[in-house]
């Protein structure tokens, strides 16, 4: 060799060629084998594929997926309200503020309500469930990245408020308006439990999430996690199949009518089913009462002893009382639901609620909430499952968002009433006035139901 280099270059040569040689030789026993090794790999392949088209196509059910998502969603809303009041609390440190975006948020979600049928009817509960989630993800990190900034003003705190009220409108009468397009007719029941149950759940881990959320990672992260909860929850709604064949051929809306002629035909439907018209009175009066009491349970707590822990004893009683209502009906179906049992249901949450007025025995007075949680839970399950037998499928969504409406005006009325009348009278007397409001309301429609009769249901 006449240099070093070269006789490197020798060896690096000689050794890529054996290299190249040892890359092209197939191992003894391979070409037997490689057949075998085939059909595992396709095997394997098609093993994964079916996996997730289990997951996908809907061997895991429509209604498991559409509560999966309503847990995360729905935990994303409990979540947010808290770490904003904290935050307007804590850090803004403003009573008007809070009263305004609470003020703002009850408002856009009753004017979103009266509206929002006609457009979840013609364009589909499905894309308003996805659409709803996404927004809302997008509006959280938004917030987020303003708040690192401190670049949140009053005014940006009111028009989220008003975004998520409306959005929040729409997401609800969308929820309703799906239950009957996933389930068959006979299951709607057992669906409205497990969705009631799935609700009643967040509002209990909700609060107490979101308190270890705000102490342990700040709020800005809490509203990422809350971004991130959203996405989740409209991953499992995209893959929902909500064309049952039950269903098929059942939408008769008239894509040529204009949005306030669907508007109009929601109300006139209610207006010609005289039943559905007393039911949304009903529902309106009787709500006043039962909101009403939970302005006045802290106040109960206050009279029984000064630990705030009774306060927590009577809600968790209410809590237990509705979350075993919806386990119940989890596991069992109701094949009929009918006025009366309805009106029967509002009479003994009415009557549950004026006794809270005679006694001041704590242990009495936990049974009597438990009793009125376990009548709010078979409310909670009737209603809908009334309404979604009862209603044609093409104006379940203009129906329910007229009564969702209606039904939440009730709130901020109620909380007015009950939180000025509390200054100025004992609450003995306005937890009667509650309970007989409802027993007056319950007893006038269920004479009006016996008189007139009942609606047939409609067969979808």
């Amino acid at each position: 060799m006449s240099s070093l280099e070269a006789a490197e270059k020798v060896v690096y040569l000689t050794i890529q060629d054996f290299n190249e040689k040892w890359a092209g030789r197939t191992l003894r026993g391979f070409a037997e084998a490689q057949e075998a090794l085939q059909r595992i790999f396709v095997l394997f392949h098609k093993c994964m594929t079916c996996l997730v088209s289990i997951f996908l196509r809907g061997i895991i059910l429509n209604a498991t997926k559409f509560c999966i998502a309503t847990f995360l969603s729905n935990l994303g809303d409990i979540i947010y309200s808290v770490v904003i009041a904290w935050y307007i609390a804590d850090v803004l440190q403003s009573g008007f503020l809070m009263g305004a975006v609470l003020f703002s948020l009850g408002l856009s979600r009753f004017i979103a309500g009266l509206l929002c049928g006609p457009v979840i009817d013609r364009i589909g509960a499905k894309l308003f469930l996805w659409l709803s989630d996404i927004i809302r993800a997008i509006i959280v990190l938004v917030l987020a990245i303003l708040l690192w900034d401190h670049t949140v003003s009053f005014v940006i705190l009111i028009m989220v408020s008003v975004l998520f009220g409306a959005i929040d409108a729409f997401y609800w009468s969308a929820s309703e308006s799906i239950k009957p397009r996933l389930v068959a007719t006979e299951y709607l029941s057992r669906l409205n439990s497990q969705y009631f149950t799935v609700v009643r759940t967040t509002i209990i881990l909700g609060p107490l999430i979101a308190a270890w959320m705000v102490e342990s990672i700040s709020i800005e992260r809490s509203l990422i996690a809350m971004s991130i909860l959203y996405v989740f929850s409209t991953f499992f709604i995209l893959f929902i199949d909500s064309k049952n064949s039950h269903l098929e051929n059942m939408n008769d809306n008239n894509d040529n009518t204009s949005y306030f002629s669907d508007l109009r035909l929601g109300f006139s439907f209610l207006n010609r089913q005289k039943m559905f018209f007393y039911l949304v009175i009903t529902m309106f009066f009787v709500n006043i009462g039962a909101n009403g009491v939970n302005v006045l349970f802290p106040f109960l707590a206050k009279n029984v002893s000064d630990d705030a822990k009774y306060l927590g004893y009577i809600y968790s009683s209410m809590s237990m009382g509705s979350l075993l209502t919806g386990l119940i009906f989890s596991v069992n179906s109701i094949q009929k639901v009918e006025l009366k049992v309805i009106y029967f249901s509002f009479l003994l949450q009415a009557a549950g609620i004026a006794a809270l007025c005679f006694t001041q025995h704590f242990l009495i007075i936990l049974i009597f909430v438990f009793v009125i949680g376990l009548m709010t839970g078979f409310i909670g399950v009737l209603i809908p499952t009334f309404v979604q037998r009862s209603v044609p499928i093409h104006l379940l969504g203009r129906v329910n968002s007229i009564m969702m409406a209606i039904s939440m005006l009730s709130t901020p009325v109620a909380q007015f009433i009950f939180g000025v009348s509390v200054d100025y009278f004992n609450i003995k007397y306005l937890f009667f006035i509650a309970g007989a409001l409802g027993i007056v309301t319950s007893l006038c429609s269920l004479l009006i139901n016996e008189r007139k009769g009942a609606p047939r249901e409609t067969v979808m």
